[in-house]
């Protein structure tokens, strides 16, 4: 599946995670919900006097049904959109909205897990079931929930702070893992912060993904802006994912320039779908460019937040006569198999250089592109690798590193981590230990080089396998730039708060200084997404939930470089 992040979500319940036995046999049952064999991790379907009991709290999460308890009632409470049940353990008899519905035999409570019977399914959840005593078979058929009911409920749930509703009531048991309610939180306090009140929903759209997974993506219109809210369901209907991110804003494809799809890597195990922006009505061979990502599972247009930095940089350029390739990353199409084997062993060789090495001679290859001006634009991580690609088969007639270090890259994110801790309250008790966790982190990236192949495979330095590091300072960005002797172009945005003018853009005057083949510009108000921005949480995060575009001044005078240089 293509990426989801989690850019950036579990209820107290009385059945606590203490393994289950029940006063009664256990028997060997089969439960499925919805065609999904239900996996029982801590309690089992037992018999009792004769009749058959569900542990109910396992069987719920199947449903999307969140379940918690009343320590005022002692009630047992399921909510979920138009659903608000309660009752007791121990009764036969269930509330359901303003009415009471009876079932039989009673709830029971065994080692701190509630059990009920099949029939409580049917008459008071109201859902559809089968019990085949021959296959010992139990089937429960819930509805489908509509994608607008499903959106309504998670936007009401975020608008009202309720984030462990949420949890309990759709996620599944790795989205809970992964997106626990403290992160869910500072997530939403992100953009709540920017983003105004809440309007409307103006647009809701689902799409089938393959077998397991059916996506819902909603367009939730805000005072200021507007978001998108994308959730990936599996096939029981829990979430997988929750993605909350800026809408980009809409450019309609300039009338000077012609786009065509073509594939990098064409017949080889990881070919990689891209888009070629060329000038309309060009006569003679182009000069051309090929843009290369930033870190993560980048789309072609490296869609992040609120922008749309490549698709903005193609038709600029494009317009000015120059030919654009971007295209697909390797990690975005194909995640995890990016390798062949071990996932864990993955190094910014199978995640970039080779792919922009295959699209440079893609267009080399391409008789409408000058094959002696074909130059290379890398964007952060991309800047970072530019010299490397360089030089191991790219063979550029020039290079441009936009918001580029020669920096190692765990250096980099020490400073990040650095800044967040800053950032930080001095009351706020996780300061401490997110600070200590950094020091802790940074000390074991210094001592990366004693590492071996296999111990840095699995080891991991601010969250990354120590391996990709390892792998990064063997090829040293700053040695690969002190040897180029071609044209360098250096680009960097004053306000950038995630590659730093003071630091990285520095270093690369450094490495530079007294040769003529490299140039700079540094612009004022730009952020890391070369973006012009000066209004309310400028130089945070919060920044990043108003959309942009590319600075055009950025784009002019990266265009003017490359038209002078393909001159000569």
């Amino acid at each position: 599946m293509k990426k989801y992040v989690a850019s950036v979500m579990a209820l107290m319940l009385l059945l606590t995670s203490v393994p289950a036995f029940a006063a009664g046999s256990t028997t060997k049952v089969i439960v499925k919900v919805n065609g999904t064999q239900v996996q029982f991790s801590d309690a089992a379907p037992l018999e009792r006097k004769g009749s058959l009991m569900l542990p109910l709290r396992t069987i719920a999460q199947y449903l999307q049904i969140g379940i918690t308890s009343d320590k005022k009632t002692e009630r047992i409470v399921l909510a979920k959109s138009g659903l608000n049940v309660s009752f007791k353990t121990g009764a036969k008899e269930a509330k359901v909205g303003g009415a009471v519905v009876a079932f039989s035999p009673a709830a029971i409570s065994v080692k701190n897990r509630v059990y009920v019977p099949i029939s409580f399914f049917e008459n008071v959840l109201g859902l559809t079931t089968k019990y085949d005593k021959g296959t010992h078979t139990v089937s429960i058929t819930a509805p489908i929930a509509q994608p607008e009911e499903i959106v309504k409920d998670v936007t009401a749930l975020l608008q009202a702070g309720e984030f462990q509703k949420l949890i309990e009531r759709y996620f599944d048991d790795n989205l809970k893992q992964a997106l626990p309610a403290d992160k869910l939180v500072e997530a939403w306090k992100q953009a709540a912060g920017i983003i105004g009140r809440y309007i409307e929903v103006s647009h809701i759209f689902q799409e089938k993904i393959d077998e397991h997974i059916m996506l819902t993506e909603a367009r939730l219109k805000f005072e200021k802006t507007s978001i998108r809210l994308i959730l990936p369901m599996n096939s029981t209907g829990q979430l997988i994912g929750l993605v909350i991110q800026p809408v980009t804003i809409d450019v309609e494809k300039p009338h000077t320039v012609v786009e065509e799809e073509l594939t990098i890597g064409k017949g080889t195990a990881y070919e990689l779908g891209g888009t070629l922006t060329l000038p309309k009505g060009a006569t003679s061979p182009v000069p051309a460019i090929v843009l290369v990502h930033g870190s993560g599972p980048n789309d072609r247009d490296e869609t992040a937040f609120g922008f749309k930095t490549f698709r903005d940089l193609a038709y600029g350029l494009a317009g000015q006569g120059i030919a654009v390739l971007r295209y697909d990353k390797r990690t975005y199409v194909y995640g995890s198999k990016s390798i062949p084997g071990d996932a864990a062993y993955i190094t910014v060789k199978e995640e970039t250089v080779d792919d922009a090495i295959l699209a440079a001679r893609l267009l080399k290859s391409d008789k409408r592109i000058d094959p002696d001006n074909v130059y290379m634009a890398g964007h952060s991580l991309g800047g970072l690798l530019g010299p490397r690609i360089d030089a191991q088969g790219g063979d550029f007639a020039g290079l441009v590193l936009i918001a580029g270090s020669p920096r190692p890259l765990w250096e980099i994110l020490y400073d990040q981590w650095t800044e967040v801790v800053n950032a930080m309250d001095s009351k706020d008790p996780a300061r401490a230990a997110t600070e200590a966790w950094v020091k802790a982190e940074y000390a074991r990236a210094k001592t990366l080089s004693k590492l071996s192949d296999e111990e840095a495979a699995n080891t991991t330095i601010f969250q990354y396998p120590a391996i990709y590091y390892k792998e990064m300072d063997s090829h040293s960005a700053g040695q690969y730039a002190a040897q180029l002797t071609k044209p360098v172009l250096v680009l960097q945005g004053e306000n950038d708060f995630q590659v730093y003018a003071d630091k990285d853009y520095v270093r690369w005057q450094e490495l530079f200084k007294g040769k003529s083949n490299a140039t700079f510009k540094l612009y004022p108000n730009m952020n890391h997404f070369l973006t012009e921005y000066d209004g309310p949480g400028a130089g945070t995060v919060q920044e990043y939930w108003i959309p942009g575009l590319v600075s055009q001044k950025l784009i002019d005078d990266l265009a003017s470089w490359i038209l002078k240089k393909s001159k000569r």
